[in-house]
């Protein structure tokens, strides 16, 4: 079988040391002469910088300065008020210390919450000044479950679902963290529930497939916001500096948010903290440029954002050229204290020459096209002190060709042009309103007009082992040209409410239709309850059930396997139960366990051999599989460890299964991973940060080729082995970090050298294989594994002004 990887194969001749490579290793010679230069240099520019609480100084100015240096305080406006003064200096070297004694006098507090410093006022206790000063101090008031806490300069709520408990990574450990391409995506890869290869940047989230989770940006629904989709997803278009933090839920989320069964991914971008700041970044994967500031005394605010992929200048010629590239842009305006817009755009465009065979007697390529452009207009409207609503306006267009061809007259000659142009446009609006501070009602309905056109040509005459596959048509030609046209609705309410001291309980229930598709069952109702009762001060236990719908999205619809219909919305059901304990104010341990029961599974499709090909609908290890209904278990425990000298690690554990019904018996998804472990330490001061991951988890399933028992020996029929009966070899990934980062004349400078899979172990990804026709007398079949990307270094650096 020809190798289909393009990446594999790129990745593979990747060489550590920079006098192998031709224009890339220039660049990567560069680059590390570079930043070695710059750090230097640089080093004759330090000056002590001390932050220091000086009299009459704004205490929020002091807590900013330190959240400038990455200590990661939350704090609402509404009790961390402007005309709040240091009332004495103070030149404390620890943070916590520091505001600490600023924030004492104003009887205010520091808690540790989700690995932030979040501020607040603890509920009065009768007790002792002893046991008041050995008392941990944990949590804030329990007395009001209901309440959020904002951040300061982020528009995303830390504790907006308390009781639904979202996973948060924050802006601090996603710089931190090894991430492929500086991708933050990559860092929902390093939560339990996940399993990923590594090669996307999407994820199976708790056993589902990877487009069951939904991504929301400031409050908009993405549409397929990757680079290189037509291969894997390689990269998302959302630049990780341009964010301030990702929450993910990775089940169980309110009604709010629906036509999903997998999880969600919430991102937030930052809000600028000073009047200018500047961004130019040159690394291995990308060259970058940010600016974001603020001027009319705060109400006007702007980021933006711009990338250019470096792929193409890394890879051999021979091999492809993968160009792409994003801009981001969002301006706010606070048209008054109670009236805030904001105009968000998101514009990616990909050029991507993939070649898998660059032999002209075997040459292998795609060209891929595409252009997404999404925009959307927010209004947040504060009616009264209890009454808010948020509206957006939106529009998205994706616009994507695909022409692709095989000249191997060995085994395939086939032809692909895939044309696909998408427009959807939106308008939603979300209510809340809380009769009182126990109590939140929410409500909010949303419509979006859907269009897709869809023209798909594909033809495909198989020869030598290719087509010696049993019950396999030895050619293959498709003719479609399809236009959609419909809508798509959606309502929902919650009621939420704290039905003593320490319980909250939350009931939903949400609405959706789609007119866009000719299915059945394009009318659904999900109900969902969810309860948090706070044990103690240290416990939380969490409890959710609900039912989730996923309708096919126009952009899914399986055109390159000739289906033109769309399929009925999935359903899953859900059950999940969580128990979280502080042990001290170092250390907390998480374990949940969930069972998900999924039905109206739509038809998928896969290559049982090469699942990275570039043409994979026209490859004879094409099947299509049709699950009766699908199961996933999974018991998941975490231990975190945090301190205030930038020392923090974690550790996780997961046990899970994930089965598809098939003719009445139980097989395991391709993405079953029975047991996964991730760990990470990450440690950063003033001057470097230092980060390493493990990820490790079981093998995922494989299937092999067989000959027929039947055929004739001179002349051999293949066929499949039982699908996904047997296991690769356990996957593990090693990924290492170091940055540095040093102040200069004129703001910060900072390099960063990584490893991925810094092992270079070899995870073992596909089945390759040939007919040997000069073994013997009779034809031999070989196999052999294949793998996962290599180790791959990154090197890069970042100006700050």
């Amino acid at each position: 079988m020809a190798r289909l990887s393009l990446f594999w194969r790129a990745t593979k001749q990747l060489p550590i040391g920079a006098n192998r490579l031709r224009t890339g290793g220039r660049l990567l010679s560069h680059l590390f002469y570079t930043a070695l230069f710059l750090s230097v240099a640089a080093g004759a520019e330090e000056t002590s910088d001390a932050i220091i609480a000086r009299v009459d100084q704004p205490v929020a100015e002091v807590i900013d300065a330190w959240r400038e240096r990455g200590v990661p305080f939350a704090y609402t406006t509404e009790l961390v008020t402007q005309d709040m003064t240091v009332l004495e200096r103070s030149t404390a070297s620890d943070p916590v210390v520091m505001i600490g004694q600023l924030l004492a006098p104003y009887h205010l507090q520091i808690f540790r919450i989700e690995g932030l410093l979040v501020i607040g006022r603890a509920r009065p206790v009768e007790a002792t000044d002893a046991e008041v000063e050995s008392r941990p101090a944990r949590r804030p008031d329990n007395s009001n479950l209901i309440a959020e806490v904002t951040v300061s300069a982020s528009r995303y709520e830390i504790l907006r679902e308390l009781l639904d408990a979202p996973s948060l990574i924050s802006q601090r450990t996603i710089q931190q963290l090894p991430l492929l391409g500086d991708d933050p995506l990559r860092a929902v890869q390093r939560l339990p529930g996940n399993a990923s290869s590594g090669a996307s940047a999407r994820s199976h989230l708790r056993g589902s497939e990877q487009q069951d989770t939904g991504l929301i940006l400031n409050g908009q629904r993405l549409l397929d916001p990757f680079h290189v989709r037509d291969y894997q997803n390689l990269f998302s278009a959302i630049d990780s500096r341009a964010i301030n933090g990702i929450e993910v839920y990775t089940g169980g989320f309110p009604v709010q948010y629906g036509d999903g069964i997998g999880g969600l991914v919430l991102i937030d971008t930052v809000s600028p903290e000073r009047d200018r700041h500047t961004e130019l970044g040159l690394s291995v994967y990308n060259t970058s440029v940010l600016s974001a500031g603020r001027a009319a005394n705060g109400d006007l605010e702007w980021l933006f954002s711009a990338r250019r992929g470096n792929l193409d200048l890394i890879l051999k010629e021979e091999l492809g050229e993968p160009s792409y590239n994003d801009v981001f842009a969002e301006i706010g305006i606070n048209l008054s204290s109670a009236t805030h817009l904001s105009i968000n755009g998101l514009v990616a465009t990909d050029n991507v020459l993939a070649i898998a065979e660059s032999d002209p007697d075997e040459r292998e390529a795609s060209v891929n096209e595409t252009r997404n452009a999404q925009f959307w207009l927010s209004w947040s409207q504060d009616w009264r002190d209890n009454l808010s609503s948020l509206t957006t306006l939106s529009t998205s267009a994706l616009n994507s060709g695909r022409i692709g061809s095989a000249n191997d007259e060995a085994e395939i000659i086939a032809r692909v042009n895939d044309q696909r142009d998408i427009n959807i446009s939106g308008l939603q609006q979300d209510w809340s309103f809380s009769p009182n501070d126990r109590h939140r009602l929410s409500w909010g309905a949303e419509f979006r007009r859907i269009e897709g056109d869809f023209r798909y040509q594909g033809e495909a005459e198989y020869f030598g082992a290719f087509a010696r596959f049993r019950n396999t048509p030895l050619t293959i030609e498709r003719d479609i040209d399809l236009q959609v046209r419909g809508d798509a609705l959606a309502a929902y309410l919650a009621d939420r409410w704290q039905t003593g001291d320490n319980t909250a309980l939350e009931l939903g229930l949400r609405w959706d239709k789609q007119s866009y598709t000719d299915a059945g069952n394009n009318e659904q109702l999900s109900p969902r309850i969810s309860l948090l009762h706070s044990w103690s001060k240290r416990t939380d236990l969490r409890f959710s059930v609900g039912r989730y719908y996923q309708s096919q999205a126009v952009n899914e619809l399986q055109i390159e396997d000739a289906i033109t219909r769309f399929s009925p919305a999935q359903r899953a059901d859900q059950f999940i139960a969580s128990i979280q304990h502080q042990l001290n104010s170092k250390y907390s341990i998480r374990a949940e366990a969930y069972y998900k029961r999924l039905g109206h599974l739509r038809r998928r499709f896969e290559n049982l051999l090469d699942p990275l090909a570039i043409m994979p609908e026209l490859k004879p290890d094409r099947i299509a599989i049709i699950p009766e209904s699908a199961r996933a278990t999974g018991l998941e425990l975490s231990l975190a460890f945090e301190n205030d000298k930038g020392l923090s690690w974690w550790a996780s554990y997961t046990l899970a299964k994930v089965e598809d019904r098939l003719l009445g018996a139980y097989v395991p998804r391709s993405w079953d991973q029975r047991h996964a472990l991730q760990a990470g330490v990450l440690w950063h001061n003033e001057h470097w940060d230092l980060s390493m991951v493990l990820n490790g988890h079981s093998g995922w399933p494989k299937t092999g080729v067989l000959v027929a028992a039947d055929s004739d020996i001179d002349d051999p029929e293949l066929t499949f082995a039982s699908r996904n009966r047997e296991r690769f070899a356990p996957f593990a990934s090693l990924d290492l970090r170091v940055a540095r980062r040093v102040p200069v004349k004129f703001g910060e400078m900072s390099w960063f050298f990584e490893l991925s899979n810094a092992t270079n172990r070899r995870n073992a990804c596909c089945t390759d294989f040939e007919l040997d026709e000069e073994a013997g007398p009779s034809p031999q079949l070989l196999q052999r594994d294949e793998y996962w990307f290599p180790l791959l270094p990154a090197i890069g650096v970042l100006w700050e002004f």
